[in-house]
């Protein structure tokens, strides 16, 4: 009778401690899987000459790749679609607005590149192998899942910066996110 009173409530303890775990780590994002690795130097990381922070109004910005292509409305960011394949996420009001927290290069469908020749700074590029991701940014990078995509980070904790390498089934790079980490 006494271990019905000592293994119930442990059992409660275990189960709110374990169910406390999946929350917090569904609730915290990426920056979950990015806080305990240590940093990759990303300060020279661009797509196109276009860096995180640069601003879409911008003179240089808006005579490499003038007027967006399409717009998605997004409550925190403005996404855009540009010419050559480059999409952005940028501040939607404020002192900030139109500064760059999302660089994306990617797939225009599956399988398919985009008409592009955007790639990292160390070189790597839609179709990439991820063994050549690894190769050229090292073993300090996190794993993570998203939408049934494999996904392979570094992080620049000095910088404040993430890439991500969206890695599917044939081992090939589909899609490179370079973020602020302020995104979630």
């Amino acid at each position: 009778m006494r271990i019905k009173y000592i293994i119930l409530p442990a059992l409660i303890i275990l189960i709110v401690f374990v169910g406390y775990r999946i929350i917090s780590l569904y609730t915290e994002g990426r920056s979950y899987y990015f806080k305990k690795i240590d940093s990759t130097n990303l300060t020279n990381e661009s797509f196109g000459k276009v860096r995180l922070h640069d601003n879409i109004h911008q003179l240089s910005f808006v005579k490499n790749y003038g007027t967006p292509l399409s717009r998605e409305d997004n409550d925190l960011y403005d996404y855009y679609h540009w010419e050559g394949g480059l999409e952005t996420a940028s501040i939607i009001n404020g002192k900030e607005k139109g500064d760059i927290v999302r660089l994306i290069i990617g797939e225009v469908e599956e399988g398919i590149k985009a008409k592009n020749s955007l790639k990292t700074a160390k070189g790597i590029e839609i179709g990439s192998k991820k063994q050549d991701v690894i190769a050229s940014y090292g073993p300090k990078y996190y794993k993570r899942t998203e939408q049934g995509v494999d996904i392979v980070g570094y992080v620049d904790h000095k910088l404040g910066a993430t890439i991500e390498f969206w890695v599917v089934e044939s081992g090939k790079v589909s899609e490179i996110r370079l973020d602020d980490t302020s995104i979630d």
